[in-house]
């Protein structure tokens, strides 16, 4: 297993706490393969910590230092990641913060998602969302989550999930998109996937 513990300052922070704890409930409740397991928590004398699944592995930010992958495989990696976001979405549960650096893969590719710290519950928002507070990494971050955090549904994860695609098959950040460096069997689902406004993108991770 593998253990995260809160270090420094945050240790001592309700709020980094908090979001911390939430990750911890939002993923042990949530089981799928493509997502990493928590299997318990729980606060000691140093602090809260979380004991996790180990992946023996890279991430795929690591994984794309490479270059740019093959698109067959980036279409796989992309379509598993949509089953596991599926899985947290049908819990009531966004993530908020889907990147490379967020998606370990293990020694067969297998990619899970990690570190879901900023996670929001649909249904409760615990109010740590303050109006206007931006919670997030900005290259690949939709607009309306530069805007406000608390504007995100299922719709922003996918937008998220669609830039970390781009640079799967570009290789180069999601900052400054360019379709003309994207296969163009890819212009239309990346298109709609990476919309604007959230009703013109895919509603579901399915969909997508």
């Amino acid at each position: 297993v593998a253990i995260k513990r809160i270090l420094g300052e945050a240790a001592r922070s309700k709020t980094a706490t908090s979001r911390f704890l939430t990750e911890a409930k939002s993923i042990a409740a949530l089981n799928h393969a493509n997502i990493v397991q928590i299997y318990d928590y729980g606060r000691d004398a140093s602090g809260p910590f979380l004991i996790m699944e180990y992946v023996e592995g890279n991430s795929l930010l690591d994984r794309c230092g490479e270059g740019a992958l093959p698109i067959e495989e980036a279409i796989d990696l992309t379509c598993q990641l949509c089953d596991g976001l599926g899985k947290a979405h049908g819990a009531g549960i966004i993530h908020r913060d889907i990147k490379p650096a967020n998606i370990l893969l293990t020694q067969d590719g297998i990619p899970k998602l990690t570190d879901f710290g900023l996670a929001k519950a649909e249904t409760a928002d615990t109010g740590m969302t303050m109006a206007g507070a931006v919670l997030g990494t900005l290259d690949f971050m939709p607009p309306e989550q530069r805007k406000d955090a608390a504007l995100t549904d299922a719709r922003s994860d996918l937008w998220s999930l669609a830039a970390t695609l781009y640079q799967m098959v570009t290789g180069k950040s999601p900052k400054i998109i360019k379709f003309n460096n994207v296969p163009e069997s890819l212009h239309d689902v990346l298109g709609k996937a990476l919309e604007d406004e959230k009703d013109d993108r895919y509603r579901t991770a399915r969909d997508f």
